[in-house]
């Protein structure tokens, strides 16, 4: 593939791929038993107002199988290209992920901040104002559910479901495509079926995805052909192997295939079939990020830009899962590796990206031009500040919003939730160390009362547990969002701020040797002093908070490869004296799963490589199927209140010392 750049005006350097015809060499990247296998290409339904004239599903399994071409199914003729020698068309991407239900932010003082809504203001005025030879995508790299209030719409099993928001939103707006994100799976297969077959209406995609006996081909594609204007795209999804969860009982198979080995499966024969491709990633930038590293990458957007190269296919990758704000001015050299540009648009609702591409063809070839790419700032609502101060223009206003697409459907589906969030669960004291700022404070860096509270009323609620009642309950700080409004009713709606994710209770069975060690491995975790770290954001360190049984100190040392933790007592009794002892300890599936650290690797996250964590995944766990978030909200209906009295406080449980 030919690769060079041109001098780029001020917000961007220009990328021009030239494609070559692919190699015959390229089979070889599949398995020999599969030489001849070709997949199925059925026609599938455009999303309503979206970019694409015609789409075309993929349907197999390329985490599992080769595939060196493409077979039309009963009825589908595949599409050739439109674009004759001499021919240009622009193709205008938006893109967005991460969103984790942050659609629309509600709050009681600021006003709602109507994210999504500002997003399709831009997104159909393009379209509106597209010509002839342009096109408008609009596509999500995933992770659109869960961590906002708007999530118990889900339900916590398939019978309590309502709707999925996000999807129900993304048809609305003629969203093109979406991938699942690790999160899409936090309440389960069934769940997301019903979210899916329910409310979305675009293709939603994972190419290595394997093993669900839930999520059929009807429900979750490998990839598709969209057409549009006489190009032909090809869109591949790819979800996270590393944080995403599994082994639910009601769907033991799932699982999720390596990232290249699922791109060699698929690619060569999609690639010959198309004009452009775009790898939808949810898998993570591993590249120079400024941000930083949140997550564990051996295979991830750099690698699949690599393998894209040895195509000689015009293509790209646009991006999720490690929250990175990518060519926030125009194509960065750091988001180009071997002449594949990678995008991300940050997370949570701060951007929406804009990528402007010219698909051109001369003497039988195609070629991009990335011309631009952008990140729009999206903006924050606080009507506290009223017209004419300094900085009004910088939040939130009409102009800003789509108002008719949020009040017609953003607001019924928001509304369909009020009675849920306004239920109250009890009242709070006035302790300060719960409020939001000692909460923020306080969870990277060492004792919490939020976290006291939180595991103490688990280990009560256990009594109640399938196998009995558990010795010890831990939970991770970066599931901490926030802290309780203090001397006020205490309301659904505020204690989901505070633990908006729904992680599954699972019981692993751990010696006092074992529990031992995975301290020693906590104490490298947290946050120390003078560390150049966001404690409002999160540190994916996996730092662990335990119910009052567990009491230690951090001895922390020069850095964090010296820490260590002593003085650990169970139940009382010194640890040495109980290294063989067996506890039953509940965690949260998310570190159950290994994700943070908890696999036996690098920790990374801003920790030296050398810090290895403890591998919770090789110890056996029992998955209770209770979610961690209710069974605290029975603990507060029962307590009627949030306080010192109830396990709100500190009480020295853990300590630091130099």
């Amino acid at each position: 593939m030919s690769v060079h750049f041109r001098k780029a005006p001020r917000r961007g350097l220009k990328l021009a791929i030239a494609a070559i015809a692919l190699s015959l060499g390229l089979a070889g990247c599949m398995g020999s038993k599969d030489e001849d296998k070709a997949m199925l290409v059925k026609s599938a339904t455009p999303a309503t107002g979206g970019a694409f004239e015609k789409v075309y599903a993929l349907e197999g399994s390329p985490a599992t199988t080769a595939y060196n071409a493409l077979k039309a199914g009963d009825g589908v003729t595949l599409p050739d290209s439109g674009l004759k020698d001499g021919d240009r068309v622009t193709l205008r991407v938006f893109h967005f992920n991460d969103m984790h239900s942050k659609h629309v932010v509600p709050h009681a003082t600021r006003g709602d901040t109507r994210y999504f809504a500002q997003m399709v203001k831009k997104v159909r005025a393009a379209r509106a104002a597209a010509g002839a030879n342009e096109s408008v995508l609009f596509l999500s790299a995933g992770d659109d559910h869960i961590g906002e209030v708007y999530d118990e719409l889900l339900g916590s099993d398939v019978g309590s479901f309502v709707m999925s928001l996000p999807y129900r939103a993304y048809s609305a707006a003629g969203l093109d495509v979406a991938v699942l994100g690790n999160h899409e799976f936090d309440k389960g297969s069934g769940i997301l079926a019903r979210m899916i077959g329910a409310d979305a209406r675009f293709p939603v995609l994972s190419a290595n995805v394997k093993g669900s006996k839930i999520l059929g081909p009807d429900l979750v594609r490998p990839a598709i052909i969209g057409t549009t204007k006489g190009v032909r795209v090809g869109i591949v999804g790819l979800t996270s192997t590393e944080e995403t969860k599994t082994g639910f009982a009601e769907d033991p198979e799932l699982a999720f295939a390596g990232v290249l080995a699922t791109l060699k499966n698929l690619l060569p024969a999609l690639a010959k079939r198309t004009d452009v491709v775009i790898v939808l990633s949810h898998i993570g930038f591993n590249g120079d990020d400024p941000a930083g590293a949140r997550h564990i990458i051996p295979e991830g957007d750099v690698e699949i830009a690599r393998y894209l190269a040895t195509l000689g296919k015009p293509a790209m990758v646009i991006g999720g899962h490690t929250h990175s704000a990518l060519n926030a001015n125009g194509l960065e050299a750091t988001s180009v590796v071997d002449g594949v540009p990678i995008f991300q648009a940050g997370s949570w609702g701060s951007h929406l990206g804009e990528i402007e591409i010219d698909v051109t063809r001369a003497a039988g070839k195609v070629a991009i031009d990335v011309r631009d790419a952008r990140l729009h700032t999206l903006k924050r609502r606080d009507i506290r500040v009223q017209p004419g101060a300094a900085n009004y223009a910088t939040f939130e206003q009409d102009a800003d919003v789509d108002v008719v697409f949020h009040d017609t459907v953003m607001a019924p589906m928001m509304a369909s939730l009020a009675d849920r969030l306004a239920v109250q669960l009890g009242v709070t004291t006035g302790n300060p160390d719960m409020a939001a700022a000692a909460t923020i404070a306080d969870r990277y860096k060492g004792e919490s009362a939020i976290a006291n509270f939180m595991n103490d009323a688990v280990l009560e609620r256990s009594a109640t547990f399938p196998g009995g009642k558990v010795d010890l309950v831990a939970f991770n700080a970066s599931a901490i969002i926030t802290g309780v409004p203090l001397n006020s009713p205490l309301s659904f709606k505020d204690w989901y701020a505070v633990m908006p994710y729904a992680d599954i209770i699972r019981v692993i069975e751990m010696t006092g040797q074992q529990i031992h060690d995975m301290l020693q491995s906590n104490a490298a975790r947290l946050v120390r002093d003078g560390e150049a770290v966001d404690l409002n954001g999160f540190v994916s360190r996996g730092f662990l908070h335990f119910s009052g049984g567990l009491r230690y100190r951090i001895k922390l040392g020069a850095d964090a490869t010296q820490a260590r933790a002593e003085n650990i007592t169970l139940h009382g009794k010194p640890i040495e004296t109980v290294l063989g002892q067996k506890y039953r300890v509940a965690f949260g599936d998310y570190i159950a799963n290994g994700n943070e650290g908890w696999r036996g690797a690098a920790i990374q996250a801003g920790l030296p490589a050398s810090i290895i964590g403890y591998d919770l995944r090789a110890l056996d766990d029992k998955d209770t199927g209770l979610v961690y978030r209710n069974e605290i909200i029975e603990y507060i209906k029962a307590k009627g209140v949030v306080g010192a009295e109830s396990g709100a406080a500190k009480d020295g449980r853990v300590s630091l010392v130099p």
